[in-house]
């Protein structure tokens, strides 16, 4: 199963509070394709990483066909199945932040928030993080090339310690996948994790404005195909006030 998006933009994976077309435990895994060449937003949770890449193949994109997996944060449901991928696509390179990297690669229970998240039923208790390898840091601003489309790096600390969102433009729109860093209605996502800090938001959420987004696209819940700036314009507004924005 696989959810069309616009061309070329699908989502393959997705559980609980998303589309549910994968382990309840993933959050949303995003495929791009442009002219042959592929790349993936995140690797969900590694519970059921054959769902996804069966999910894949229906789109008709071939696996192969992926160079890159860019990664939001490394937290359980987007970075737990990157090593799946890699053992899968040997000449897949995997994109993340510096922060988001150390965790990825070494990361413990704690700081990853595992010890919390399993203690609050929202993994199973034998839920086990294969850590991954990133082959290249990103760089705030950076940009890739995916055939005719282009990728630009946002790096957005707050929700996480390095957290970063991708800008893609293609079929002459501007599409934001935003992770778990901001969502519809301006909504911040903060957790009792390592890491995750209202200053990363004051400090990065000015990166998002005046980026002329037209689709918001998150790792759960709603997305908007039109409109997503109105949206981040509302969490830059809340955020120059005294009391604390609306979270998800």
């Amino acid at each position: 199963m696989y959810i069309r998006l616009d061309t070329g933009i699908y989502i393959v994976a997705g559980g609980k509070g998303g589309p549910g077309i994968s382990h309840s435990k993933d959050g949303n895994v995003y495929l791009i394709e442009d002219s042959g060449e592929a790349a993936l937003i995140d690797g969900g949770s590694g519970m059921d990483t054959d769902q996804i890449i069966e999910n894949i193949g229906e789109t008709g994109v071939g696996l192969m066909a992926i160079r890159t997996l860019f990664l939001t944060h490394a937290h359980g449901d987007h970075g737990g199945g990157v090593h799946d991928f890699q053992d899968k696509i040997q000449a897949l390179t995997v994109v993340a932040s510096e922060g988001e990297k150390r965790l990825l690669e070494e990361g413990t229970e704690e700081e990853l928030g595992l010890i919390a998240a399993k203690k609050k039923g929202a993994y199973p208790k034998d839920y086990h993080y294969f850590h991954g390898k990133v082959d290249h840091v990103t760089e705030d601003e950076e940009t890739y090339q995916i055939g005719n489309s282009r990728i630009t790096a946002i790096l957005l600390p707050g929700h996480s310690i390095e957290s970063v969102c991708y800008l893609l433009e293609k079929n002459n729109k501007r599409y934001l996948f935003s992770g778990d860093s901001i969502y519809l209605e301006g909504r911040l996502s903060l957790i009792n994790c390592y890491g995750s800090t209202m200053e990363g938001y004051r400090k990065n959420i000015h990166k998002l404005a005046d980026q002329n987004i037209d689709a918001l696209i998150p790792s759960h819940y709603r997305f908007t195909m039109s409109g997503g700036q109105n949206h981040i314009n509302q969490a830059i507004e809340a955020l120059e006030y005294s009391s604390l924005p609306p979270m998800l």
